[in-house]
């Protein structure tokens, strides 16, 4: 696979809200999801985007493995290991949770996933794992495992934000004059990513309204790192594509994450499963589906002015969807 010369085109589908008292049609809204869960059959979604790049420098630098972090239900451990399989690259998990270490019986389908593709595991002490981001620790990582090339928990480092160039212009291609965009908030890196390319692909800038929605409790502290992808240097940085602050508006919002991360309620549950019936797309609990839930309350809420044209990013992770959802529907 030649990543550089990779791009994949997904398709922007038209969506309604049924909502009891504010239908958004009533107000002359459009609503769209862009379904980058069709991206890729395992390297899915915005995972797609975060790795594309640093498997290309992973190359560059002559790696002969990838080493990366992540817990037993990780979407981007599950990404990275079909991603190392696709290039002949083995991959190495560091894996939170040192319980699992000598209890295969015990693994997740992400976990048993990643396996069959090639990965190995080392699993650690959370103690350990805390350590994940300090220099010193992933020293000894790649003395252990020498010639690896390191990708961070989640996939997020400056290198992952030129992943979204190609996603923005896709979206800008298929519909110029949206106003809204939502997505999901886990580390940071894909809002970052997609507010710095809002207007990629476009001869002239327009204003945009881009909506983070936390998926974990207290996430404040995701500003921090937003921040400094937004201001940081990027390699192969087209200036052309950069945001504009006078046009290009964000916003990370903290109070849809319904009860933090992983957690969703029995009738969060059902409105999913509601929503899948109602358009036949498939929706992950622990993203996109609060993405669409929290787009709902803000219709409700009157915070979506009339005529807005509103994309919903799913992005992908259907891999850590309970296989018995499938049952209910």
């Amino acid at each position: 696979m030649n990543l550089a010369k990779t791009t994949i085109k997904t398709p922007l589908v038209p969506i309604e809200f049924l909502l009891p008292e504010n239908p958004a049609e009533s107000i002359a809204c459009q609503i769209f999801i862009k379904r980058e869960d069709l991206n890729h059959s395992e390297i899915s979604g915005n995972k797609w985007h975060k790795l594309k790049h640093n498997l290309i420098r992973a190359k560059q630098l002559n790696c002969n493995q990838l080493l990366t972090f992540g817990g037993a239900f990780s979407n981007h451990i599950a990404a990275t290991a079909a991603a190392g399989k696709e290039m002949a690259m083995p991959s190495i998990g560091i894996i939170r949770g040192d319980e699992l270490a000598n209890a295969p019986q015990k693994w997740s389908p992400t976990l048993l996933a990643a396996h069959k593709n090639g990965m190995r595991f080392e699993f650690v002490s959370r103690q350990t794992y805390r350590r994940r981001e300090q220099p010193d620790y992933q020293q000894s990582l790649l003395a252990k495992y020498p010639n690896s090339y390191l990708i961070p928990e989640g996939g997020s480092n400056e290198l992952a934000l030129l992943g979204f160039k190609e996603l923005m212009t896709d979206i800008n291609q298929q519909c110029p004059d949206w106003t809204h965009l939502y997505c999901a908030v886990g580390t940071g890196a894909t809002l970052a990513g997609i507010i710095r390319y809002a207007n990629a692909g476009l001869d002239k800038p327009r204003a945009r309204q881009i909506f983070g929605i936390a998926v974990l409790k207290q996430a404040t502290y995701l500003l921090a790192p937003i921040h400094h992808w937004l201001s940081c240097s990027l390699p192969n940085m087209d200036k052309t594509s950069e945001q504009n602050d006078e046009l290009v508006h964000w916003q990370l919002l903290t109070q849809y994450h319904g009860g933090g991360y992983g957690k969703q309620s029995d009738v969060d549950a059902q409105q999913q499963l509601a929503f899948e019936k109602q358009h036949n797309i498939p929706l992950d609990p622990v993203y996109t589906a609060k993405v669409i839930k929290a787009v709902q309350q803000e219709f409700a809420q009157n915070r979506i002015p009339p005529k807005s044209k509103v994309i919903i990013l799913h992005s992908g992770g259907l891999q850590g969807r309970n296989p018995d959802i499938n049952l209910k529907l």
